[in-house]
């Protein structure tokens, strides 16, 4: 395996896995193309470079605003971006929104791009410390807007890196409670998602040094509570695709809670394929709440080195279910083709491949929860190898 330095020597370098290429359909004539620069004025139009915004607030009330009939291509110049980050709400029914960047081919892969537009968090003006949150938080649109009730989103992230971002890098949350609402199930136990907020995008980013690890606060800290998730997180989302994409240190400082893709309540039919990912302080995989027909298939994991402070323990694929909260078992999960990576850094034991808690590959979790359907088991593996 490699070591960490020569994997972050090669994303520097643009290296990033080629075998898979993003399935983009080519863009609508008049397309809407918005143009983003960390030198910007968000007092500009964004339609050329010249006249380029600074914040993806900006962005987002040019989608808004705009021909709701059109893709939208977000051509991003390189740079860094130092943000909080972003609640967005703005959607084209039946049209992508992709963010990207300004000289990337679609296609073309990172040997197209001269360098990542860089987002990094931003610190309070009074405090100093890292805002709260996530870089992308997308919720259902408000009342009255595009996806109000959930629906397809076509959000794409092209080549991107993000950085110090206390509570992950993208979340896309379609349930019921979404926008800062909390957790509110939009169907019944076991149920597929009666919103969602389905068919994003997510390729060839880096995600790095995310998690309260290089924040600071902790999960549990009432003066400073800092707590990272995941660098993906799915909540009621579907039929997204995540590939080729590089995570690299995502920590939080308990061991716990921190996943690159943490996949939860009732989020099903997601691809999460050829990507890198080492350097987690959890599970790098966690699956959670009828989250069912999911594949993790092709990715290489590098030295996920700390054992979690919690039970169940980590692995590199978990499914937890957390029966007190009624929550139900996923199935038909796919776990498959992947390169396991190197054993625990203070430990003389692989990584285990995968656990299911609580156990029984057929347990449907809560009372009250269906039983599986006939035939399906909660997980499979196959071909995964250290």
């Amino acid at each position: 395996m490699k070591t960490m330095n020569a994997w972050l020597a090669a994303i520097a370098a643009g290296l990033c896995l080629t075998a898979v290429l993003p399935a983009v359909p080519a863009s609508a004539a008049g397309t809407q193309t918005i143009y983003m620069n960390a030198s910007g004025s968000d007092a500009a139009s964004g339609a050329t470079p010249a006249t380029a915004v600074k914040t993806l607030e900006r962005v987002e009330a040019l989608v808004a605003a705009g021909p709701a009939d059109q893709d939208v291509e977000v051509r991003i110049h390189a740079g860094t971006y130092v943000t909080q980050g972003i609640t967005w709400q703005a959607y084209r029914p039946g049209h992508t929104i992709s963010f990207m960047p300004d000289d990337y081919q679609i296609g073309g892969g990172g040997s197209s791009i001269a360098a990542r537009p860089v987002f990094q968090n931003a610190r309070a003006s009074g405090s100093n410390r890292y805002i709260a949150g996530y870089w992308f938080y997308a919720c259902a649109g408000a009342t009255g807007t595009p996806l109000a009730d959930g629906g397809t989103s076509g959000l794409r992230f092209y080549y991107l890196q993000v950085q110090y971002y206390a509570s992950g890098g993208i979340s896309l949350d379609g349930s019921a409670g979404s926008c800062g609402g909390g957790y509110n199930p939009s169907s019944g136990p076991g149920l597929p998602s009666a919103r969602g907020l389905d068919g994003n995008t997510v390729f060839g980013m880096v995600f790095t040094s995310l998690g309260n690890a290089y924040t600071g606060g902790l999960c549990g800290d009432a003066d400073w509570p800092r707590c990272g998730y995941g660098a993906i997180v799915l909540t009621e989302s579907s039929g997204n695709r995540i590939a080729n994409n590089h995570f690299v240190n995502v920590r939080n400082s308990e061991n716990s809670y921190i996943h690159a893709i943490y996949v939860t309540h009732k989020s099903s039919s997601n691809q999460f394929t050829g990507n890198n990912v080492t350097g987690v302080s959890s599970d790098p995989v966690k699956v959670r709440d009828a989250s069912n027909y999911n594949t993790f298939d092709s990715n290489v994991f590098g030295a996920n080195d700390f054992l979690r402070s919690s039970t169940p323990p980590a692995a590199h694929y978990l499914e937890e279910v957390d029966t007190a909260s009624g929550q139900c078992s996923s199935y038909h999960n796919r776990f498959t083709n992947n390169d396991l990576g190197t054993y625990l850094i203070g430990s003389s034991a692989n990584l285990p491949t995968w656990y299911l808690y609580p156990a029984g590959a057929t347990n449907p979790g809560a009372a009250g929860c269906p039983a599986l359907p006939a035939g399906e088991t909660r997980l499979t593996t196959a071909n995964n190898a250290y």
